[in-house]
Order: structure tokens, then C-alpha cells, then sequence
């Protein structure tokens, strides 16, 4: 297969106030995503701050000290774009994809809101039922329920544990000086990541980025790092709630990112999920009709990191098929999987690693989120690493990992 790397004529620099960029011209079509990807999330709050990184992530917008909320969002309506965000356990991306006229003020409004937001009391007070709002949704969805149970059952660090979005009361107790403490403390140039790709000139984009971010604070408090060990022990936990059908996971710990297995454990997904023809589905759903769906993932962090399995079935049949998977995952150790299902996994994840480069917005966001990580030297390799994973490389990572069987599961069901 063609070797490929996503960071080919990427330029990347850093400013002296310890800024990472990262500009990427490609002028397949008059566009331009500017992204920054700030190292703050959950795991950077206490328990008393639980949910101030979404918060955030929401006020930013609602004005800064060049730009109110209204004309940030009549402006890039009017170019005919988009801006949006989104905040994680260890990050949070800023994001406005615009047409390429609007390429400087883009950048520009990046900037703003990385360090000149406003945090009017208006706009708060009206924000925060919006918040509230999502909160309750979340908690109303038994696929979000799902994923916090999960977390809670399969990590022990509390900052692992908590919900991103927070909890109503946490949320009600934040005020604007209790956000912008939390601004000034985390959102600092040697925290942050910012990305651009599109059609533009790179001479006049650096210009452009070094005038907007030249200004922001560097160096800020260390970041409190993630324990390296999940100290684990197996366990189970279901919630019982007005559901029409069940909900269940089931959990692997797995070390931190950039470990020397983290390939072949995203090789694994594919093989036991990806398409109607992997294991698991055929299995499961297609063969014993015992699931609506089943998925895999392989979910890293900075520390202890999971490999999970989720899949959704009528009530009645939520006990078979829990064992029908206890079975499967047993007879993959038995049997793991053979050259043809290594092959066609490797083939389904390359052409959608390249098939997802088609857009200046993932080619942004994935070298943010590398970058971020601290792993982007490891960017260029990740395909030739998937590739080089041999049948046997991935038995003996089923039998490191999902081998003993020692899982967390969690169960959303109806009572």
C-alpha cells in the first residue's frame, strides 16, 4: 500500500511564548479550518469544579474583548461557516471552518477566545440553564448513562470516574469569577495546540498567527499528571431505568497512549466489530440475532487507558447474549484471529484512516490531537505500525489483555 503521512507538508513551529502550530496549505478547494486544542479537561478539575472545562468550552462564545456573542456568530453564519467545541477528559478543541476569505478573522477569533473572553453575568445567566438542560438530557439517554457507569466501574482514579459535562450542582454553584480564575490558571500558550489547514498562503498565515497569539500568557501552573496504573479489580454494576431495551459494556484496562500494544489493540476493534463480517457481529448479531449492534473501541489517555465492548439487545435476550460474548471472547483466545481476518481489518481501517483526510477539518484535528497528546512523532508511523501487526502480535495481545478475562461490565436495563 501507498505509504502516507498525514503530516507531509505540514509546517510546524512554536512561538516564543511556547505556542505549538502547526500549518497545513492544501488547496484542493477555497476553504480553511482553524483549530486550537487546549491540554485541559475534567482531570484537571476537582470535585467541587466538576464540569467548569464544559463550561467553558460553552462561554468562550459568548463574547470576548474585541467581539460580543452576537457578532461571533452572525459573522461566520454570514461567510456561510461554522464554529463549534468540544471538551474531553485531557483536552478541549475550538473550531471554526470557514470559506477561504475568512481565514485571518478566523485565526483572529481563535485567539479571543483562547485568552480575551469576556464572562459577562448576562450572558452567564443565560447560559447556564442551557447547560442544565444538557445535563439533564445526558442523564435521561441510556447509552450516556452507559458510558458513565462503564467509567465509574472500570477506573479507580477519580479524575477517570467523573462526567466531562459536571453535575447540576456544580454547575449551579460556578460563578464569572470562579470561570475566569479557572481561564487565567489553565488557558495558557504552553498548553495549547493550534492547527491550520486549508487553502492559504504560509507566509501571510504565519504573519497572520503569530500577530493573534503573540500576546496570550505562556507559562502557567504544571499540569497534575494521570497515574500510570489502573489499580483495578474486576467488578460489575447495573442501573435499573424505564428503558425499552438493554444496554450493556463490558471493560479491559490497557496502558497509557503511545504504549508499543496501542495498534494492535485499535487493530483488534476492527476485527471484532468492524463490519458485518467481523467476529463479533457475525456472531452476535448476524448468526444468533442476539444484539441490535455490537461495538469495540480502544479508548488511550495520558494514564490508565480501556478496551471496551458495547452492545444493546432486547431485555429478554440481555443474559444470553452477555454469554454468547463471554463464549466469543473465550474461543478468541482459543482461536485468534486467522491472516484472512487480520487482513481484511487492516484493509477496512486503512482506507477509512485515508478516506477521513479528505477534509482540511480531521486533517486539523488529528494532528491536534496527536500534538496535544504529545505523541506526534508518532503520527507519520500509525498506519505502517497497524500494517506490521502479525496474527500472532495480536494473540498474544488478546492474551495480555482480554485473555484472563478480568472485565468490568456495566448494565443499563429495564427493571
Amino acid at each position: 500500500m501507498t505509504a502516507f503521512s498525514p503530516l507531509e507538508h505540514t509546517h510546524a513551529f512554536q512561538l516564543p511564548n511556547g505556542l505549538q502550530v502547526y500549518l497545513k496549505p492544501d488547496h484542493r478547494a477555497p476553504l480553511v479550518t482553524a483549530q486550537a486544542w487546549v491540554r485541559v479537561g475534567s482531570i484537571d478539575e476537582t470535585q467541587e469544579e466538576a464540569g467548569l472545562s464544559h463550561v467553558l468550552e460553552h462561554m468562550l462564545f459568548k463574547g470576548t474583548r474585541h467581539f460580543r456573542a452576537d457578532q461571533i456568530s452572525r459573522w461566520i453564519e454570514a461567510l456561510g461557516g461554522s464554529l463549534n467545541a468540544e471538551t474531553s477528559r485531557e483536552h478541549t478543541r475550538y473550531y471554526i471552518d470557514v470559506p477561504r476569505d475568512g481565514a485571518r478573522q478566523a485565526v483572529t477569533l481563535l485567539s479571543e477566545l483562547l485568552y480575551r473572553a469576556s464572562f459577562d453575568a448576562g450572558e452567564w445567566n443565560r447560559e447556564r440553564p442551557v447547560i442544565l438542560e444538557e445535563i439533564k438530557r445526558r442523564n435521561d439517554d441510556p447509552e450516556s448513562q452507559l458510558w458513565e457507569l462503564f467509567n465509574q466501574t472500570l477506573f479507580t482514579h477519580p479524575r477517570l470516574r467523573r462526567p466531562v459535562i459536571g453535575y447540576p450542582a456544580t454547575v449551579e454553584a460556578v460563578t464569572p469569577d470562579v470561570l475566569r480564575r479557572f481561564y487565567e490558571r489553565h488557558y495558557r500558550a504552553e498548553r495549547a495546540v493550534v492547527v491550520v489547514a486549508g487553502d492559504f498562503a504560509l507566509a501571510e498565515m504565519r504573519r497572520w498567527v503569530e500577530r493573534a497569539f503573540r500576546a496570550m500568557p505562556g507559562k502557567g501552573p504544571p499540569r497534575d499528571p494521570l497515574p500510570q496504573n489502573n489499580v483495578f479489580e474486576p467488578s460489575s454494576q447495573r442501573l435499573e431505568q424505564p428503558v425499552q431495551q438493554s444496554y450493556v459494556a463490558f471493560g479491559f484496562p490497557t496502558p497509557p497512549a503511545g504504549h508499543e500494544d496501542e495498534e494492535a489493540l485499535d487493530l483488534l476493534a476492527a476485527v471484532l466489530t468492524e463490519g458485518r463480517g467481523a467476529r463479533l457481529v457475525d456472531d452476535l448479531r448476524e448468526t444468533k440475532k442476539l444484539v441490535w449492534s455490537v461495538n469495540s473501541f480502544h479508548l488511550t489517555h495520558s494514564g490508565p487507558s480501556a478496551f471496551g465492548i458495547f452492545f444493546d439487545c432486547d431485555a429478554d435476550k440481555r443474559l444470553p447474549a452477555t454469554e454468547a460474548l463471554m463464549q466469543a471472547l473465550k474461543r478468541l483466545r482459543r482461536n485468534p484471529p486467522t491472516e484472512r481476518e487480520v487482513r481484511r481489518a487492516k484493509n477496512l481501517s486503512h482506507t477509512g484512516w485515508l478516506q477521513s483526510f479528505e477534509t482540511f477539518h480531521h486533517q486539523a484535528a488529528v494532528i491536534g490531537s496527536f500534538a496535544a497528546d504529545g505523541t506526534i512523532d508518532r503520527l507519520p508511523g500509525y498506519l505502517a505500525r497497524l500494517q506490521a501487526v502479525t496474527p500472532k502480535r495480536l494473540s498474544a495481545v488478546i492474551d495480555t489483555y482480554l485473555g484472563s478475562l478480568r472485565l468490568s461490565d456495566a448494565v443499563v436495563e429495564a427493571p
